[in-house]
């Protein structure tokens, strides 16, 4: 139902949909319930005309040969196929003529939109069918971030013409922001400290960092605002409207997983033993043997969906390059320290430890050579830490360690041992040795999570302004 290409997407299985028209599971991609003067409508058009983004991965994309990607365009060919009509891309070089074409008409709906008072004299959205948070990307050696309000005199990047600008202008009306074409043009100048930082959402970050070998930045903060996705409808189209709400009302929890499955690298796979269900279709007046296979159909699905789950929350919870713990992960475990340190007074520290001269190594060798150097040292910290240790990638060149049950000194030894045996490592690379610098602390009395972190960094500073390869405590 879908008009136009479209690479890397899964297709339901012929035999998942005769299960779903035998059993009365609830399977997302069922057509839909609509009223007479919803259908009459739909009736009287050919085609859904549909304007995306042209450059917002993983979200969506408009291909070289005019195909759409995405996590939108799963979700758009889900619902075209609901609705039982094709839905056809308008494509367009940049956000900001998309918008001009629902202004002109040109296009009934736009895959990605938010409710602004700056659009509604033109533009409906729909309820919100995905949620993510903002995040702000900055160079490894900031500070980390919990609001925008006391970095108000610095200078933040955001891609013109997102929703995304006016509400972290309605949050913080005194910010400074600086209007870039791309996600890729806003993560450079942040690289090369043109600008403060980098606001988008987490996911789109994390891809746009990796799809273009931007590795000397980190994300630095995840902000309370979110982004939630909804489907912009133009305003002279109410029953278009109410249309696409029935869809994402209808869009079953399993399809949503799969969708996202695509796109965040997961291989989740619906195994079904065709053998077996043509034997059960075979036998469909049997009363007993349908109701047998609809529990065991049912039963099998959420299982799946449990493991998706389980999937999903790994998958966020952990650094793409490395797979280690990610800045999210570290912070979760950071709270369950910060509970067991106030119910029963354990003691516990932590290290930040910082690759030396890293932007050398990418500028002379290569952003894959950078990676491979990363996932090292990775291994190294994960192969030589103590069982209740946690290490994960802060961001960059970056690594956190957190060290339940260790006090200051402790935890200076266990920097110092990581030092030298990153120091005593060969890494393959000719004329250039790799070492780091490590900054450690351990935390105190009546201050916050946030005060230890930045006494870290702190020390970590000092030792790399003292001429890096060296441990500092504070």
């Amino acid at each position: 139902m879908f008009s136009g290409t479209k690479q890397g997407i899964k297709k339901p299985l012929l035999a998942l949909l005769l299960l779903a028209a035998v059993f009365p599971v609830l399977v997302a991609g069922e057509r839909l319930t609509l009223s007479a003067t919803e259908q009459q409508w739909l009736d009287s058009i050919e085609v859904i005309r549909l304007c995306s983004d042209p450059d917002w991965m993983p979200y969506e994309a408009i291909g070289k040969s005019g195909q759409y990607i995405g996590i939108m365009s799963d979700f758009h060919e889900l619902w075209s196929d609901m609705i039982a009509k094709p839905v056809k891309i308008q494509v367009t070089g940049s956000w900001e003529q998309a918008l001009q074409f629902m202004q002109q008409k040109k296009c009934d709906v736009l895959s990605s939109a938010q409710d602004l008072p700056s659009r509604r004299h033109y533009l409906s959205v729909t309820q919100p069918f995905i949620n993510y948070p903002f995040a702000v990307a900055t160079q490894p050696d900031q500070q980390f971030i919990i609001n925008l309000l006391p970095l108000m005199d610095k200078t933040f990047a955001m891609v013109k013409g997102y929703a995304g600008v006016e509400l972290i202008r309605s949050r913080y009306p005194d910010i400074n922001l600086r209007l870039v074409d791309s996600a890729r043009a806003g993560l450079k100048q942040v690289e090369k400290g043109q600008v403060y930082g980098f606001i988008d959402t987490v996911p789109s970050i994390n891809y746009q960092t990796l799809k273009h070998g931007i590795s000397h930045i980190k994300i630095s903060g995840v902000l309370e605002q979110y982004y939630s996705m909804s489907v912009g409808v133009r305003r002279d189209l109410p029953l278009l409207l109410s249309i696409y709400n029935k869809a994402i009302t209808e869009t079953h929890e399993v399809e949503r997983q799969r969708i996202l499955n695509n796109w965040l690298s997961l291989e989740f796979d619906y195994k079904i033993n065709t053998t077996l269900i043509w034997q059960v279709l075979a036998g469909v007046l049997l009363l007993s043997c349908l109701f047998f296979y609809h529990y065991y159909t049912v039963k099998r699905t959420n299982r799946q969906l449990q493991l998706a789950n389980r999937q999903l929350e790994h998958v966020s919870r952990r650094d793409h390059l490395t797979g280690m713990p990610n800045r999210l992960y570290l912070q979760e475990a950071f709270e369950s320290e910060l509970e067991r340190y106030h119910r029963y007074g354990h003691v516990f520290s932590l290290l930040i430890l910082d690759i030396d001269h890293f932007k050398r190594i990418n500028d002379a060798f290569g952003h894959v050579v950078g990676d491979e150097i990363l996932k090292r040292i990775s291994d190294l910290l994960t192969q030589n830490l103590r069982g209740a240790d946690i290490a994960g990638r802060w961001g960059g060149e970056e690594f956190l360690i957190l060290c339940p049950e260790t006090d200051l000194q402790g935890a200076w030894r266990l920097a110092e041992q990581l030092r030298t045996l990153i120091g005593q490592t060969d890494f393959g690379i000719d004329k250039m040795s790799i070492t780091a610098s490590l900054g450690v602390t351990d935390f105190r009395d009546d201050e916050m999570i946030e005060d230890c972190i930045k006494r870290a960094d702190q020390a970590l500073y000092r030792a790399k302004h003292r001429g890096r390869n060296q441990t500092i405590s504070f």
